[in-house]
């Protein structure tokens, strides 16, 4: 969507009618989740190519590059290193029918410093994107999302539509949204930044090293609001698929109560109906996705996605199979939920 024909106004502005164009998610999660990226996989091409894609809408959306090259140019991209182990699995470590001994899991290494330990090690690359506030711009809400997937294996393809296409689709969209308000002359209060992390799909790494390499001092950090998987219905919903899980923890809870208010004033989803309790989640859905690097400081985080379903990490996780009207329902409650957070008089 584009904000059209609003004038100059105040952070203020009564935006309960502002949605994200379905539209628009659509063309971003065909365009993430297709041949030409290879599924994705963080340290491959496809990632690399995603990155570019994501970096483009970005600067479209007139985004301030918040990572320092140095003290004069700035960076869209933050590069990380890293290589890849492989780690036993032991008894009931080995779920959801898999017969592997082994699995893969991603380290966190320091920049090569010679052509030998060069040959060992992969990068990866987290996008950003910085909207500067007005009275309260020394306050940032961080809106967050992983796009990287499992990558592909011979011929088969992950594409990760729903996870996590859907997500940065998301993001992307929810950045243009503010954007087109700025254009029109409504500015938040608080500054926004949007990061893309790679290699979530490899144990949270990219927003593992994001929290200790932050463009931004942590303090600063209002909350984290991550999107990821929010594009499907999971079988408890098949009937009645306008629903959202929100998943946060005591620090959250103000966040929560902002995004249930914003909810009940515009689209109206049922929310954690059937949910997943944090605490009690046999699954640890909670734990599984990079706002928890952001909770694990104390940064207040809420979780938004749509939960498990038959397609999860298969290469039938393809962008035909996404809901795209609940999708951009939930796309607009992550705008309305960072909308009122930026812009309410307190932190």
């Amino acid at each position: 969507m584009a904000v059209i024909g609003i004038g100059p106004a105040s952070a203020q502005e009564n935006v309960t009618q502002i949605t994200v164009s379905a539209d628009n998610l659509k063309q971003h999660v065909f365009a993430l989740a297709s041949e030409r990226f290879q599924g994705r996989k963080t340290g491959t091409d496809g990632q690399i190519q995603a990155a570019t894609y994501c970096t483009q809408v970005f600067r479209q959306s007139h985004l301030v590059a918040p990572f320092r090259l140095d003290s004069i140019r700035g960076s869209f991209r933050q590069p990380f290193a890293f290589t890849t182990i492989e780690v036993a699995l032991y008894g009931g470590a080995r779920s959801y029918g898999s017969r592997a001994s082994t699995y893969q899991r991603n380290e966190l290494v320091p920049f090569p410093q010679t052509a030998n330990d060069s040959s060992r090690t992969l990068f990866g690359q987290n996008v950003g994107g910085l909207i500067i506030g007005t009275d309260l711009k020394q306050e940032v809400l961080v809106i967050s999302a992983h796009y990287d997937h499992l990558g592909a294996e011979g011929k088969r393809i992950f594409y990760g539509a729903d996870d996590n296409a859907s997500g940065t689709a998301t993001i992307l969209g929810v950045s243009a949204v503010f954007d087109s308000f700025r254009q029109a002359g409504i500015k938040s209060r608080r500054s926004i930044l949007f990061v893309l992390f790679s290699s979530e799909e490899g144990g949270l790494l990219g927003s593992s090293y994001f929290i200790y390499n932050s463009p931004l001092p942590l303090s600063q950090f209002v909350g984290d609001l991550n999107v990821d998987m929010v594009g499907r219905v999971d079988d408890a919903h098949r009937k009645k698929p306008d629903y959202c899980y929100l998943l946060t923890n005591k620090e959250g809870q103000k966040l929560q109560r902002v995004a249930e208010n914003a909810n009940a004033q515009s689209v109206n989803l049922a929310i954690n109906e059937g949910g997943y309790d944090t605490v009690n989640d046999p699954e640890q859905h909670f734990y599984r996705s990079d706002h928890y690097n952001f909770a694990k400081k104390g940064i207040p985080v809420l979780f938004f996605t749509n939960g498990s379903h038959i397609d999860y990490h298969k290469p039938s996780d393809t962008p035909d199979r996404i809901n795209y009207g609940v999708l951009a329902k939930r796309a607009t409650l992550v705008f309305q939920t960072a909308w009122v957070l930026a812009n309410q008089d307190e932190r």
